[in-house]
């Protein structure tokens, strides 16, 4: 039979008659736990809630009503109550079998939506954005589509799942539950379809659930790590039970790495450029074909001082427990973490030798980490093999398949994001903005010295990891950026 208990962290006291329930979630906005007030609770709430909070209660006691039985009902009813409860997500929602807890429904966040079983002959599926991990209890299956988790306690019921992936009947999905648990088919069935981990098939043989976000394009991964990183409720009860790390400071901004020579880069003095700022944003434009003369030392390095050289290290946060290095460039960044660093494959340049370099932007130097290698020229193929080399518009430049003079890398330090947003899960989301914030500043700068600029989007971490040498579990690329002098 069905059960429902309070989730974890939800905590009951007393104001008076009234009852104030502490939940386990708060807002992005708001960091304080959220409340419900019960006011002037009677008795049968206040056992209500009792129960709730112990052995839970069975849902035949307060939310069956005889068909075509008619009854007034008032906020202070139980059955409301626990209604109101279960919407708001405080609720678990468990199915019994003879090994025990056989399923259950774990609420994320607010606005759960009990789906009864339908009467009507349906066929049930999968949702495609489902995903499946394993948990000590035994599988957990959520999607970003609904906020709960659907637990499988009971092992026998792990075949059902990949049964669902095709469309099922209630005949076929009850001749494939255990003999104890066939008897429960319509509140199993009802179960799955409250988690939005399996929905009822439409026309287009999709479960009903997923047809938006299919006819939007959303694939599982963008919809999960959107949902993901811009929800709105955060659970603090989850929170406070995740381990602490003692004693761990943060990443320092600066990263020491094996140099083979430096090339120092010229300053640029700001009094010599006369470029109107409105100007260049106007004119910003891909320019994707390249002269026969290569980019100056000069040129190269008045786009990376403009673009990324450290004005300044400050401390962010001073006052707090998490105070960490931060920086100061033209470009913005996140909680001034700067975490991303600019490597640049020189296939040619007038002053600087062919190679592999990392930008020094504390000294504003070039430091040489290898000579133009096959990992490196593999990766000057594959920056124009992601260019676009169709006919375009003529409002847009065409590729003529040359590699560029410069093939800008841009990396992170993943450590520096997550040691301030492991919990929120954010760490990576503010990486790929930051290197958004840096891909304009490359095209702006570009634009003002007169250079060729194109982003790119699309790259190689593991060309990255070869000619770099550095692990990709400690650096890691996130994206690429062509310059030239323009044809």
């Amino acid at each position: 039979m069905p059960r429902y208990l309070f989730r974890e962290g939800v905590d009951i006291s007393a104001d008076g008659n009234d009852i104030i329930i502490t939940t386990p979630y708060a807002t992005r906005s708001d960091p304080s736990r959220q409340t419900l007030r019960l006011k002037e609770v009677k008795v049968p709430i206040k056992k209500l809630l009792k129960e709730l909070s112990q052995a839970g209660v069975e849902s035949h006691q307060y939310l069956a009503v005889p068909e075509g039985t008619e009854r007034k009902t008032t906020d202070s009813e139980p059955e409301i109550q626990l209604k109101t409860l279960y919407k708001n997500g405080l609720l678990i929602h468990e199915i019994d079998g003879c090994n025990g807890i056989a399923m259950r429904l774990l609420p994320i966040n607010p606005g759960l939506k009990q789906q009864a079983y339908p009467e009507a002959q349906k066929e049930f599926k999968l949702s495609i954005f489902a995903s499946i991990e394993p948990c000590l209890d035994g599988l957990d299956i959520t999607t970003p589509l609904s906020p709960t988790t659907l637990r499988l306690q009971d092992h026998r019921l792990y075949p059902l799942i990949q049964k669902l992936v095709s469309p099922c009947t209630t005949e076929s999905i009850r001749a494939f539950l255990p003999e104890d648990l066939c008897i429960q088919y319509r509140n199993i069935i009802s179960l799955l379809l409250s988690s939005g981990a399996v929905g009822i098939c439409n026309a287009n043989n999709n479960a009903e659930i997923d047809q938006d976000a299919i006819n939007a394009g959303w694939n599982r991964q963008d919809l999960s790590f959107h949902e993901r990183t811009r929800g709105h409720f955060v659970d603090r009860h989850k929170e406070e039970l995740l381990p602490r790390a003692i004693d761990r400071k943060s990443a320092p901004a600066k990263h020491q790495r094996i140099i083979l020579s430096t090339v120092s880069l010229p300053k640029p003095s700001i009094n010599n450029q006369n470029s109107n700022f409105y100007q260049i944003i106007q004119t910003r434009q891909t320019i994707r074909a390249y002269n026969s003369e290569p980019v100056t030392a000069k040129g190269l390095g008045s786009l990376l001082w403009y673009s990324m050289h450290t004005r300044e290290e400050i401390t962010c946060d001073p006052t707090l427990p998490r105070s960490y290095e931060g920086l100061l460039r033209p470009v913005a960044s996140a909680g001034g973490l700067h975490s991303i660093e600019l490597y640049l494959c020189i296939k040619q340049c007038i002053g600087i030798s062919p190679g592999f370099y990392h930008y020094d932007s504390f000294d504003h130097t070039l430091g040489k980490m290898s000579d133009l290698n096959k990992p490196c020229q593999s990766m000057l193929e594959m920056a124009v093999n992601t260019t676009c080399r169709a006919p375009q518009a003529a409002s847009v430049s065409p590729s003529q398949g040359q590699q560029p003079d410069v093939l800008i890398v841009m990396a992170t330090r993943y450590e520096r994001n997550a040691n301030l947003h492991s919990e929120t899960g954010l760490a990576y989301a503010l990486i790929l903005k930051d290197a958004g914030s840096i891909y304009q500043q490359l095209y702006l700068v570009a634009t003002a010295l007169g250079l060729a600029p194109c982003g790119l989007s699309f790259g190689s971490s593991e060309l990255f990891e070869q000619v770099s040498g550095i692990s990709g579990k400690v650096e890691c690329s996130v994206g690429e950026f062509m310059i030239g002098n323009p044809k």
